[in-house]
């Protein structure tokens, strides 16, 4: 009876749903006329977005848990509600292509007035969050259909580390014999086009009110990291991290150390203490000097310590060409407790995130996806070896027929020892082939990246995940954790534009023009990016941009000219190159290059 009694609740729930839902239709069908006044909106809409928002929280909340998709034939009978989920009970299509078309008309690019567009934006925006709430809660996916809509969902599916390294992503013939999408997997793509589309306007929205990321409209964002812009994502982070040990207690830290060996005390002191005591406050003391350590003693304690911990002469970890990022060293081995080092500099790491203090420490790429437990990809490669990837990149667009004497095995020197190590069984003895050079490519970059380091990789993580939770972590991309780990650095774009050459450009060249323009408007976060995106890591030299270092030495940041308009910029991080296509206009440039520099290392193309 009680059962019964729900099905009836929620069925007249749903009838007033509707009601309101084709009110407020209505009322944004008027706004086409174009007066987007706030008196225009309060009119247009009245109450009825409120009401809707109202019922279908409720809904959210009383909606049987054993809801299943179903086809539309039972859509209409409402004793199959039990079966069907919210988002099928409620479509409102043209609703939400109404919401859609005002929430893009009101971030439309390419207005004279930027003040204005702004606080247009601004106020069409807060107005029309009720019915945007309204569509997150309806259309949020289920856990199911969130992993399959987005691989790297992390509160529904925590990502789990790679076996092997793919050489590309699934090509649109493949995903042409997909299945179907279910009902609940259409809801998910929905839901993620819809956010997408209107990131800016949802950023916006957690920006003015930090607790929306908690709440059960915008939560399911947090599955979808792209999504979510960096501040947000630290704001959700920190808040999470203190949420997850608030009803724990834990002492002080203390360290004893002496500044010329603080990796050793460090380790000796730290190892003894389990990952749940490393929570507590940290309170450091430098042997035979005085001070009270109030914070800034740790700062420094951070800073010395992750320098020492990098330096070559401790053998644990190895610098790529620029001489800026670091990966595990595979001939740490001669370390007899290596692994404890390597687990000990996780721990380091992964305290350092938890306490939001800052290291001296940018890794390569690989080894941030390694800490996300992201796939790693072949051309992972150019951040370790630029000249080697460059060589497995001229063997896969060229027939190495009669050209190339490999083997399924590679040479590396060790302590001036030179090693013959096979990728595969006995594969000092297979020829590599133009049949078989993709498998090549691809057993090369496992070996280099995962293989080769397996064993301290995993050392590290050990350490690194006792104090990160791998889940809540995840929401990062690999750049923004070396954002989150190493801090903004101060970037002098005047310093930037003058040391800057151009290849098919010219500085009078409107797309170069455009291009500044966008750089000095940008905040030090987006300067950041674009610096990352382009040289392989946010880290600035002591003497400027014009100490940069490419992969033959010093190599200053440089712009050239590629054709393909319909592309987004890419960048060669061994040369500190970035190839700008010749946009025909400045908004276009603006889209397509802040697009790229959000989206991480995917534009990385060949050098």
């Amino acid at each position: 009876a009680n059962a019964a009694n729900l099905l009836t609740c929620i069925s007249h729930l749903v009838e007033e749903a509707e009601k309101n839902a084709s009110e407020a239709k209505k009322g944004l069908e008027r706004l086409s006329t174009g007066d987007e006044s706030h008196n225009v909106l309060e009119i247009c809409l009245g109450e009825f977005d409120v009401k809707f928002l109202r019922i279908v929280k409720i809904l959210k909340a009383i909606w049987p848990e054993t809801a299943q998709p179903q086809d539309e034939s039972s859509a209409n009978a409402s004793s199959n509600i039990s079966q069907r989920s919210l988002a099928e009970s409620i479509k409102q299509d043209e609703l939400w292509n109404l919401l859609g078309a005002c929430l893009s008309s009101c971030q439309s690019p390419g207005e004279e007035n930027a003040t204005v567009s702004s606080s247009r934006m601004s106020l069409i925006a807060s107005r029309l969050q009720p019915l945007v709430e309204s569509f997150l809660l309806i259309k949020a996916p289920s856990k199911s259909a969130a992993g399959a809509a987005n691989a790297g969902a992390i509160l529904f599916s925590p990502a789990k580390p790679s076996t092997s390294v793919p050489l590309a992503s699934p090509t649109a013939k493949d995903q042409g014999n997909a299945p179907p999408e279910s009902p609940g997997q259409q809801a998910a793509t929905n839901f993620t086009n819809f956010a997408e589309q209107h990131r800016t306007v949802l950023n916006m929205y957690i920006r003015q009110d930090k607790s929306l990321l908690h709440s059960a409209a915008f939560v399911p964002l947090v599955a979808f990291p792209k999504l979510l812009d960096f501040d947000n994502k630290k704001h959700f982070f920190r808040t999470e991290l203190k949420k997850r040990n608030a009803n724990q207690r834990h002492g002080t830290v203390r360290i004893n150390v002496r500044r010329d060996f603080v990796f050793e005390d460090s380790f000796h002191q730290i190892m003894l203490r389990k990952p749940e005591e490393l929570k507590g406050r940290l309170s450091v003391v430098f042997s035979g000097e005085e001070g009270v350590d109030a914070g800034g003693l740790s700062r420094e304690w951070y800073l010395t310590l992750s320098k020492q911990m990098l330096n070559p002469d401790k053998v644990l970890f190895i610098h790529s060409p620029n001489g800026m990022t670091y990966q595990p060293n595979p001939a740490s081995t001669i370390q007899p407790d290596h692994l404890k080092y390597f687990k000990f500099a996780g721990l380091v790491v992964g305290k350092a995130l938890y306490d939001d203090q800052l290291l001296d420490a940018h890794f390569t790429l690989s080894m941030y996806k390694h800490m996300l437990n992201q796939p790693i990809e072949y051309k992972d490669v150019e951040s370790i070896d630029p000249e080697y990837f460059r060589n497995l990149g001229w063997m896969l667009d060229n027939d190495i027929t009669d050209v190339l004497e490999e083997t399924f095995s590679i040479v590396r020197e060790q302590f001036g020892v030179m090693l013959t190590i096979d990728l595969k069984p006995n594969g000092r003895n297979i020829p590599v082939t133009n049949e078989n050079k993709h498998e090549y490519v691809k057993l090369v970059a496992e070996q280099v990246m995962t293989k080769g380091i397996k064993d301290q990789v995993e050392a590290f993580k050990e350490g690194f995940h006792a104090m990160m939770p791998p889940d809540l972590i995840s929401i990062f991309t690999c750049s923004e954790l070396e954002l989150l780990g190493c801090g903004l650095p101060t970037i002098d774009v005047e310093d930037l534009r003058a040391n800057t050459e151009y290849s098919g450009y010219t500085k009078e060249s409107p797309q170069i023009a455009w291009f500044w323009r966008l750089v000095q408007s940008m905040n030090q976060e987006d300067l950041a990016r674009l610096v990352q995106f382009v040289t392989g890591t946010s880290q600035v030299p002591m003497e400027g941009f014009k100490a940069l270092r490419g992969m033959n030495g010093p190599q200053k940041f440089n712009i050239h000219r590629c054709g393909d308009t319909m592309r987004l910029p890419s960048s060669h991080t061994c040369f500190n190159q970035l190839d700008l296509p010749e946009y025909g206009g400045e908004e276009l440039l603006k889209t397509r290059l802040t697009s790229a520099i959000r989206e991480g290392f995917e534009g990385f193309g060949f050098s």
